[in-house]
């Protein structure tokens, strides 16, 4: 029987943070445009549904400007985050006295995934292809980019590699007896992209009428081709709609498309009712149920591979 606990969000570094107890996991969650600036609000009884499962949640926060359109920027930002995060909680378990298995818990990456929804999905899913192998990414993103552009994002992963480093060597002298994994931005740690709204154009009413952000970078038809270059990648890729969404229905069904042939069968796609917006409901059990159960089948296909 899974014990009551209510997510005491702390702010660590430039996040919030709730640490469970007992934690069999870490959820890394980024939510959508303008709600996923005030993440601990918008989605609370999502996060009260996954807390009481037993995960520790991380959410990231992005800065509520409507006119930034600047995706890879967004997304670098947000993975910067990441690493100077996971340094400030190891330091907050030890400051704590915290048991040493469940500090371990924080500095392995296997145990991190991530959760996204609408346009949270697009920077998951810009980190993934970023954690590429390095040869493969520059290819793909010369093949999909402007060269401005790729050049752009190529100075950027290099900065953050250095950032990586310097959060590897603080967690080496903080826990010097903890073998060290040395994690490649996201790769190989698993998602769940809610309503992936990753295109910029919303569809008025299932009609034939769609808007059109323009101005996003990388735009549509660069986001499709990093998606469908990186053929190696998404293997641990889970994807939940909403039978109602009128916005992100035309990526659900690109995503969907590309997760077909991954190397693990079946692909796991699931369709809820509901909205757009359904993750910030109160009704979300039928959803955090779901959840729960994708990221228990990616978690035993991450052993598996």
């Amino acid at each position: 029987m899974l014990q009551n606990y209510e997510p005491n969000f702390r702010k660590l570094s430039n996040s919030q943070v709730a640490l469970h107890p007992n934690p069999k996991g870490i959820i890394q969650f980024i939510g959508s445009f303008i709600f996923g600036s005030f993440p601990a609000w918008a989605y609370k009884y999502l996060h009260q549904y996954l807390f009481e499962q037993e995960y520790s949640l991380i959410l990231y926060r992005f800065p509520l400007n409507p006119i930034q359109f600047n995706h890879w920027e967004v997304s670098f930002g947000l993975l910067k985050e990441q690493y100077l995060l996971k340094t400030e909680i190891i330091k907050t378990l030890k400051k704590e006295n915290q048991p040493d298995d469940v500090i371990n818990t924080y500095s392995n990456p296997a145990n991190y995934s991530w959760l996204g929804h609408s346009l949270g999905c697009k920077y998951i899913i810009l980190l993934e292809i970023a954690s590429n192998e390095p040869t493969r990414r520059m290819q793909i993103l010369q093949e999909c980019l402007d060269k401005k552009d790729a050049e752009e994002a190529i100075k950027q992963i290099a900065s953050i590699e250095s950032v990586q480093q310097i959060s590897k060597r603080v967690i080496d002298q903080l826990l010097p007896t903890t073998e060290s994994v040395n994690q490649f931005f996201i790769k190989d740690q698993s998602s769940i992209l809610l309503a992936p709204e990753i295109s910029n154009t919303v569809r008025i009413l299932k009609s034939s009428w769609r808007i059109s952000n323009s101005l996003a970078n990388p735009n549509q038809k660069q986001t499709e081709c990093l998606i469908r270059s990186s053929k190696e990648l998404f293997n641990l890729t889970g994807v939940i709609s909403f039978n109602w969404d009128s916005i992100a229905e035309d990526d659900v069904a690109f995503m969907v498309e590309q997760i077909k042939d991954k190397y693990f069968q079946p692909y796991l796609y699931k369709e809820l009712e509901g909205w757009h917006f359904q993750p910030l409901s109160i009704y979300i059990e039928h959803l955090g149920q779901s959840i729960v159960h994708f990221f228990d089948e990616l978690k035993y296909r991450q052993s598996n591979r």
